[in-house]
């Protein structure tokens, strides 16, 4: 049997197509803009992120695609949409997890919820990017129109199960981080929560496990793929989440590092401990959490190649100047660094990045040493924190174009007593191995 798999992304969807033994056949990807609009918003064009779908699709063999027996698929997120009871858009775009309109709105739910009762309920602090409530909090004020047309609302996986199958659908893992989830005790959504912030509990439908069989392939969306319509479709989730399975990781303790444009701890838990330092959310499966938190990675490091060392091609950067900066920090003047480039969503204040310990005796290279650095103590911080909860694994499994040697000998040197064990397109393959766990598309 083969298996269509779509790994959907803020800025490009990978398509591959696999078989049972999740062996990847053929692999073809496209890439889309994210858009950056006034006040501080950050969308998708929907259409632009389906004709990227489809350019990925078509990069693939033919003769494979027309074998393929279940599409299955995640999504970044948080990523709210609006749909209404068409399953339309309400709201033109995606809103993605990097939008910082709804700072309002978060000190909002502070005030009248309060953050520690917030937490204990969702198992995160209703800080912007961490959810999709603040985004609803936001139309509610800035655009009621969008709100009145509403009839549910969902992620980014939700609306493309819409799109494929024609079919609602928020999964487990989406549910927890809509902000209005009872994640800590995975029991439904908050009915107190959403009488308190006077929303409309209607909005937030059937909750789904990842890789359920959930409908049959559209023939619009067949079209698009390349694939034959009415064939069967899986409940998608968060990439994470899918990573997590795609690298073998399903009992509590196991421990995933995603470096790409962000750098992702995900470590599963059958402890559901809050913490103020980061997200718990829901894991694929019932009765499993994860551990989660984030920093900039590659968006930080595309950014200090651009402004700092434009002299430098993308190789002389990352194969020489990359290893420089690692080793100039640890014998020079020390310098250090906030690791808050892209803000930070677990604080309602807007946090900023900066260098402090600055001399004239500072080089570039420490400068961006000092970056990375800190950005690696994050991700350490909430591996060690979670080693104090429950035994983990000791192997953590890494992917992602940022899994080079010498980054991955960064974070070794800052967790003693892990090894690092690369691993390859874990989402792509996650996605297929709920489908076969959950869904028995097999």
């Amino acid at each position: 049997m083969l298996y269509l798999s779509l790994d959907v992304g803020t800025s490009a969807t990978k398509a591959s197509v696999l078989d049972a033994d999740l062996n990847e056949l053929a692999t073809a990807q496209a890439e889309y803009p994210y858009l950056l609009l006034p006040g501080s918003k950050v969308e998708i064009d929907p259409d632009s992120l389906l004709r990227g779908m489809g350019a990925a699709a078509s990069g693939l063999d033919e003769r494979l695609l027309a074998q393929v027996e279940c599409v299955c698929y995640d999504a970044f997120s948080p990523s709210p949409v609006f749909l209404d009871a068409a399953g339309e858009l309400a709201y033109p775009n995606i809103i993605t997890h990097m939008d910082r309109r709804s700072r309002e709105q978060s000190a909002y739910v502070s005030q009248a919820i309060g953050n520690d009762a917030f937490l204990a309920i969702t198992g995160l602090y209703p800080f912007i990017g961490g959810s999709g409530l603040m985004s609803v909090l936001w139309m509610r004020r800035n655009a009621p129109e969008v709100l009145a047309k509403t009839a549910s609302v969902t992620h980014l996986a939700g609306f493309l199960h819409r799109i494929l199958t024609g079919l609602p659908a928020t999964d487990l893992v989406n549910a927890s981080m809509l902000g209005v989830y009872q994640t800590t005790t995975q029991q439904g959504w908050s009915r107190p929560l959403i009488e308190a912030l006077g929303l409309n509990p209607s909005w937030f439908g059937e909750i789904f496990n990842p890789g359920g069989g959930h409908g049959t392939l559209l023939p619009a969306m067949a079209e698009l793929l390349g694939v034959r319509a009415g064939i069967a479709v899986s409940v998608g989730t968060n990439d994470m989440a899918a990573a997590q399975v795609g690298a073998g990781n399903i009992a509590a303790g196991g421990v995933m590092n995603t470096a790409g444009s962000s750098d992702m701890v995900s470590i599963l838990t059958d402890v559901a401990q809050t913490s103020p330092d980061y997200y718990l959310r829901n894991s694929a499966f019932p009765g499993i959490w994860q551990i989660y938190a984030t920093t900039a990675g590659g968006f930080a490091i595309d950014w200090f190649h651009s402004q700092f060392a434009r002299d430098l091609d993308k190789d002389e950067f990352y194969g020489q100047f990359l290893p420089a900066a690692l080793e100039a920090c640890r014998t020079g003047p020390m310098v250090d660094f906030a690791p808050y480039l892209t803000g930070d969503r677990q604080s309602l204040l807007p946090r900023t990045g900066a260098w402090t310990g600055l001399t004239l005796a500072a080089t570039r290279e420490q400068l961006f040493g000092a970056m990375l650095v800190s950005m690696v103590k994050v991700l350490a911080r909430t591996i060690n924190q979670a080693a104090r909860l429950l035994r983990l694994d000791s192997a953590i499994k890494i992917s992602g174009g940022l899994a080079t040697e010498p980054l991955i000998a960064l974070k070794q040197r800052e967790l003693p007593g892990f090894k690092f064990e690369k691993v390859d397109n874990c989402p792509i393959r996650g996605n297929v191995r709920l489908a076969q766990l959950v869904g028995k598309v097999v």
